[in-house]
């Protein structure tokens, strides 16, 4: 009978464990949708964007699953995408710089 409620217990710790990681998934996952949305907080939205937010919410997570095989697909290929144009794109610092280093240091550099 030890040997069972030890088994149990495993059981139940392994159910927490991966309820869990699930939840975790879906505070990132609905973190990743709030910057998307660009609001902190769906409290931030409009009545008509908060709306099509957790619509979107409910299109794509599965409950008790995660997001759905597609959409982790195309969320996977928009992050490339993203990343690629941030690599691809100068920095406003570096885009609004104009002649050399040196010329650009002596414009930071000089008294005013």
């Amino acid at each position: 009978m030890k040997k069972l409620n030890e088994w149990v217990d495993a059981v139940r710790q392994a159910q927490i464990n991966e309820a869990s990681e699930l939840q975790k998934s879906y505070q990132d996952y609905f973190k990743a949708k709030l910057s998307k949305y660009g609001a902190e907080s769906p409290a931030d939205l409009d009545d008509e964007k908060k709306k099509e937010f957790f619509n979107e919410i409910t299109k794509e997570w599965e409950k008790g699953k995660g997001v759905k095989p597609e959409v982790k697909k195309k969320i996977e290929a928009e992050k490339k995408t993203a990343e690629d144009k941030e690599k691809k794109e100068p920095s406003k610092e570096v885009a609004d710089m104009k002649g050399s280093p040196a010329d650009k240091m002596k414009e930071l550099t000089k008294p005013k």
